[in-house]
């Protein structure tokens, strides 16, 4: 069951299910980590795009603060195969669109 969508400039549209609500738009780039999802989600270098993550499970080791790399999360939306709760649960709070099972 899909209740979230990713329109490509190219026409396709992609569905998902949306773990943290919203809208957005952006720059879709990908990272090919296989941890530091923390890192990586709160990387400025990310700001102003769509992560999306190749690993497909995003959160199994839960979120810890310390990992930081700044204050908040930059990305203005993640995408992942599976994202554990805490990980959805922590973009819903900050505000950042969040879909997996694309």
């Amino acid at each position: 069951m899909s209740d979230a969508y990713i329109a490509l400039a190219d026409g396709r549209v992609l569905e998902a299910r949306s773990r943290a609500p919203g809208r957005t738009r952006g720059e879709l780039v990908f990272t090919t980590a296989y941890t530091g999802y923390e890192e990586s989600l709160t990387d400025p270098s990310y700001a102003e795009q769509i992560l999306t993550f190749s690993y497909p499970l995003i959160g199994n080791y839960g979120v810890r603060a310390e990992r930081f790399e700044s204050d908040s999360v930059q990305p203005r939306a993640a995408v992942a195969r599976e994202l554990t709760d805490d990980v959805a649960d922590w973009l819903a709070t900050e505000g950042v669109p969040a879909v997996d099972h694309v």
